[in-house]
């Protein structure tokens, strides 16, 4: 499976990425529980890069020169939620329609409908942004 990401009203390209998830026929609530999975193994992963201490390399030293700001010590690693908790706010937003899912190009509205995944499905998360004032 492919996703994507989309923040309605940020202009910022996002690769797509492939996702582990079986081949097959699946709820809904299931693919976003195997997504809230991998971001969260992600997230921990990035946090491990994070704790590693760097070496400045003459160009970073360079950039720390323009911007002001040296950085080689590692950083505190913040504590993911529990996966579960992760899903059910996942899930939340999804109810509350913070965010809406298109397989294929076709809008899943509901957490009980059913996905057919395959290597080359399309699977598209998109956030929306209040507007302001609005």
């Amino acid at each position: 499976m492919i996703v994507e990401a989309r923040v309605v009203g940020r202009p910022r390209d996002i690769e797509d990425r492939s996702v582990g998830i079986e081949p097959g026929d699946h709820p809904l609530r299931a693919v976003i529980e195997a997504l809230v999975a991998e971001e969260l193994d992600a997230f921990a992963e990035r946090q491990r890069e994070q704790s590693l201490l760097r070496i400045l390399t003459p160009a970073d030293l360079a950039r720390g020169v323009d911007s002001g700001r040296y950085s080689s010590e590692p950083r505190a690693a913040q504590a993911a939620p529990p996966l579960s908790v992760a899903v059910a706010r996942a899930v939340e937003a999804f109810e509350d329609g913070l965010y809406f899912v298109f397989v294929d190009d076709q809008q899943v509205e509901s957490l009980a409908a059913t996905v057919t995944v395959g290597p080359q499905t399309r699977l598209r998360v998109v956030r929306l942004v209040a507007l302001a004032g609005g």
